[in-house]
């Protein structure tokens, strides 16, 4: 071969391995971006819609209802972590606060579809921007409620609600009727006060007429009557060609006719041309407020659509709280595992069937990709598919599932299926084709992350060549490890199951006594399709039976006989491990009751005994302050005695205090023994004082000891004094730098304790009267609530132990009563 055409063939295999690496490129970065699909036909076979009826009945408006018709499956995994996390919040909202704590009104409607027309003609009707209003209103509310919650997840559906209080101010000159005030312009209060005035003029005029004796006696009735804008008299049939006035229109009865006096036509047609006036001006207000809101279409669409969302997320709720729906797990492994599921169209009816596909759950046994399942026609087969396909959607929706605890749906990127008689005569396709047809989209677009349902595999054609035909695509599907679901009757594809690694296979029960499917699914049982023993059950005749059983004796079909002993080992062994898997659940439930009684028991005797405690330190306290006043009021020469009497009692109290100790001690030393041994203080974390209801955060650590901030104080333990709590710690409230004021100005001249407990009121008061006497005070005013008086106890107990206090009392009517202390200091 020469140079050049060495040089030309290197040059063409350069340039298609360029193109080669661009298509694998691209590819790649196709598949980095996979986004779940399913497709609308899909999505009709498991019945998506129709399954959406439990929340349909629960919503409570037409946004939520515009919302659940729009629902489709997300896109990602991230979308799909976004949907939960609202619905999580939304029922930790609701268990806190309530379900209206975000605020609703149910007369509110969508608005959108109003505005394509609105753009054409630039107007909406009082009654449309009355609709309008009501939604941003509601909007304004929501949008509040959603930032003051705290919620992340509230936040982040928060911000799609914009600002809308200029175009609500503007919109507040539509009335609740939808007609437009008067104060909308100057011009429309100018035109309606000078209708008013004309209207006034014209019924003056009419109550002259009417006093006109000549006149009365031709009028129907004494009244004045206003139609289509113009003041009317009821004149007698017989007096027409008399009455001066014009005919303008007969009674229902015919019997009268209204007509218009003369003296009424200039008022009337003044009226009119204001009339008309008005009409122009209310109109030119209406359309300026039309072109404020198509301004801002974009924010009202997107505030319809949360406000859709909120409406939906509180159907999830309330199916949840009614029909026991629960809120399956999400998981980045490929696979699903439900328990109990039912197909939501059966209701009460549906049989609960538990099923898993792909990476195996902990204590699930192993993974497998494929999962063949067998039995009789009408047993359930296809219902099982159809389920367990639905969940898979619903969860991908962020919706709850009809499922018990312990289910999880994993990262899966598109959901097919070929289930049903999909024959289309405008196609020229058989049922066989058909299916074929649906297989070979699923063998081009299934990736490992893929769910594939196929019901009836190999069904249509010659029974031989079905089977290798299905055992073919199961197998491509499982080296491609797509997570494939089928049902099937052909005995090759059980035993192609049976046999082969990361294919399981399951069946639909079947009572062969009453000859009726219970509609079970046992997992890892092979099933018999039963097709003699229906036979039986729909009047076939018994000479057809025989020659059938004969025929099948004639092959020796011993895999079906071995598939029903199977079968029926497998059904008992199921009931077995039911009854066994109830009793550990009766079994842990009692335990979990012993434990919760005996941690009662344990917290009530620690009760009963910290309250004796404080009780009697409070005697110990009360004595030494008996004690104090003993000596100060015995003289001189007895004060001898009574310092022996007092040494004697501070023995004893000495002896009382250090029994106090110990047993606080005792409570100290087995709380930390059932501390969790997984517990590791660490700083930023929430943490108690063991034998105290102090709960601060962990700001530093050093040399074994801790420093902890408790809402405005500092503590500084041991770092093994700490265990871990649920409860939240309080907040301190930022420092103010005061370092230049006076102390008079440094030291406010009260205190609020109102919602402590006494662990915490006792420090902080202590150290503001130390304060406030330092600072000069005369008196201070200490605000420690009402309730069942404990705190307010503590507080004068302190101050009768101060030496610089010299008095205290509870406040009067005018300064706070029994809420309030007024401590006096010394001189």
């Amino acid at each position: 071969m020469s140079r050049r055409a060495l040089q030309l063939t290197a040059s063409g295999s350069r340039k298609l391995c360029a193109k080669k690496s661009q298509r694998l490129g691209i590819w790649f970065l196709a598949f980095l971006v996979r986004t779940m699909f399913i497709s609308q036909s899909v999505l009709r076979l498991l019945e998506f819609e129709k399954s959406l009826f439990p929340f349909a009945e629960n919503v409570r408006g037409e946004l939520g209802e515009s919302a659940l018709a729009s629902l489709t499956p997300c896109k990602t995994m991230e979308r799909l972590q976004a949907r939960r996390e609202l619905l999580l919040a939304w029922l930790d909202c609701a268990d806190r606060h309530g379900d209206k704590a975000i605020p609703w009104v149910s007369g509110v409607v969508r608005v959108m579809g109003l505005f394509p027309l609105a753009e054409k003609s630039g107007l909406l009707l009082g009654e449309e921007l009355l609709k309008v209003k009501a939604l941003l209103t509601l909007a304004t509310r929501a949008r509040e409620a959603l930032t003051e919650l705290g919620y992340p997840a509230f936040e982040t559906l928060g911000r799609r609600i914009r600002d809308f209080a200029l175009e609500l101010e503007a919109l507040s000159v539509i009335e609740d009727s939808g007609r437009v005030a008067d104060s909308a312009s100057p011009k429309l209060q100018e035109i309606r006060d000078g209708l008013e005035a004309m209207k006034r003029a014209g019924r003056k005029t009419a109550i002259r007429l009417m006093e006109d004796a000549t006149i009365l006696n031709m009028l129907r009735e004494r009244t004045l009557t206003y139609r289509d804008g113009r003041f009317l008299l009821l004149v007698r049939q017989e007096c027409v060609n008399r009455f001066p006035g014009l005919l303008v229109d007969r009674s229902a009865s015919g019997n009268s006719v209204y007509m218009e006096p003369r003296a009424l036509s200039t008022v009337n047609n003044g009226m009119a041309l204001k009339a008309r006036d008005e009409r122009d001006e209310e109109t030119h207000v209406l359309m300026e407020l039309t072109g404020k809101i198509l301004a801002r279409r974009r924010a009202v669409a997107e505030a319809e659509i949360a406000l859709g969302e909120i409406d939906l997320l509180y159907a999830c709720g309330e199916v949840m709280r009614k029909q026991r729906w629960t809120l399956p797990e999400l998981s980045r492994r490929a696979g699903f595992s439900l328990v109990e599921a039912r197909h939501p169209l059966l209701k009460n009816s549906a049989v609960p069937v538990s099923v898993r596909c792909g990476a195996a759950a902990s204590g699930e046994g192993t993974s497998f990709t494929t999962l063949v399942i067998t039995g009789p026609n009408t047993g359930g087969k296809t219902v099982a598919l159809k389920t367990a396909g639905l969940c898979v959607a619903l969860a991908w929706a962020g919706l709850p599932l009809p499922v018990r605890d312990g289910s999880f749906v994993g990262d899966i990127d598109g959901v097919y299926a070929d289930i049903g008689d999909e024959q289309s005569i405008e196609q020229n396709l058989s049922t066989f084709s058909a299916h074929l047809k649906n297989i070979v989209g699923i063998l081009k677009a299934a990736t490992p992350k893929s769910l594939a349902l196929l019901d009836e595999l190999g069904a249509g054609t010659d029974p031989h060549e079905g089977a290798a035909l299905g055992v073919a695509i199961l197998e491509t599907l499982r080296k491609a490890r797509v997570l494939t679901l089928a049902s099937t009757h052909h005995n090759p594809i059980k035993q192609y199951a049976l046999t082969t690694s990361f294919v399981e296979t399951a069946s639909m029960e079947f009572d062969a006594d009453r000859l009726t499917p219970t509609y079970r699914l046992l997992m890892g049982v092979p099933g018999r399709s039963n097709a003699l023993l229906i036979a039986k059950q729909w009047g076939m005749p018994e000479d057809v039976l025989k020659l059938a059983r004969s025929s099948l004796e004639a092959r020796g079909v011993t895999a079906e006989e071995l598939m029903t002993q199977l079968n029926e080992r497998g059904a008992a062994l199921d009931l077995l491990e039911r009854q066994v898997a109830n009793e550990r659940a009766e079994m842990e439930r009692l335990k979990k009751l012993y434990e919760e009684r005996v941690a009662e028991l344990e917290y009530q005797k620690d009760k009963i005994l910290a309250a004796a405690d404080k009780r009697a330190a409070e005697l110990v306290t009360e004595a030494e302050t008996a004690s104090r006043d003993l000596i100060r009021d015995l003289e001189e020469t007895a004060r001898s005695a009574v310092h022996r009497e007092l040494g004697a009692r501070r023995r004893d109290i000495q002896k009382i205090r250090e029994g106090l100790e110990a047993r606080h001690a005792k409570r100290v030393a087995r709380e930390l023994a059932n501390r969790p041994e997984t517990f590791v203080p660490r700083e930023g974390a929430t943490a108690q004082v063991v034998g105290s209801g102090i709960v601060g955060v962990i700001e530093s650590m050093k040399n074994g000891r801790a420093k902890l901030a408790a809402g405005p104080m500092y503590l500084e333990v041991p770092v093994e004094r700490l265990a871990p709590t649920e409860k939240k710690a309080k907040i301190a409230t930022p420092p103010v730098d005061t370092s230049s004021l006076p102390a008079r100005e440094r030291v406010p001249s009260s205190l609020m304790v109102r919602g402590m407990n006494v662990d915490e009121a006792l420090p902080l008061t202590s150290a503001y009267l130390d304060r406030a006497y330092r600072a000069g005070y005369s008196s201070v005013l200490i605000i420690h609530g009402r309730g069942e008086g404990i705190l307010r106890r503590e507080v004068h107990a302190l101050c009768s132990r101060l030496k610089y206090v010299s008095n205290y009392r509870l406040g009067d009517a005018a300064e706070g009563g029994y809420g309030v202390t007024i401590v006096a200091f010394g001189k």
